[in-house]
């Protein structure tokens, strides 16, 4: 019978540790929320993901790192809201270290409508796209938006 409450207690200790001490068993809070953390898209020439924005100050960032390139590298990217979510998509240019070449504000076309940007990286450069809720209404964690990166010749 003492044997059986430890037991349950360690499984009790377990689950409760994977529940509340995990950094994100549910959610994707801290998936490319920062610059530093972007979601890298420089494997393969084509990536693509579904991800909801969870909260107003939720924010999801992507690079493409060219920074090791010897050839400009053509590209577009295309962000695709869930339906009536406004959703902003801004470019951020770097050069290697990190040091801003240039920053713009993509189409802002309106709520559920698709975003569009194409571009070239040259080497040693990176292209980083920020995907941010333009208003307080504008996040829903359960509609995901559709990011599209593909290359192109």
């Amino acid at each position: 019978m003492q044997r059986l409450k430890k037991l349950s207690a360690s499984i009790a200790l377990v689950a409760c540790l994977m529940v509340f001490g995990s950094s994100s068993s549910f959610a994707l809070h801290g998936w490319g929320d920062t610059m530093r953390t972007a979601n890298d898209m420089s494997d393969g020439s084509y990536y693509q993901s579904w991800v909801p924005l969870e909260s107003l100050t939720d924010e999801d960032w992507y690079v493409y790192d060219n920074s090791y390139g010897q050839w400009e590298q053509k590209y577009y990217v295309l962000l695709t809201p869930p339906f009536g979510l406004n959703l902003q998509l801004q470019y951020v240019r770097t050069d290697y270290d990190n040091n801003i070449i240039s920053i713009q504000y993509i189409n802002q076309n309106g709520p559920g409508l698709q975003e569009f940007h194409s571009g070239t990286v040259k080497p040693r450069e990176k292209a980083f796209y920020r995907i941010m809720p333009v208003g307080p209404n504008d996040f829903d964690p359960n509609s995901k938006y559709k990011f599209e990166f593909k290359k192109t010749i």
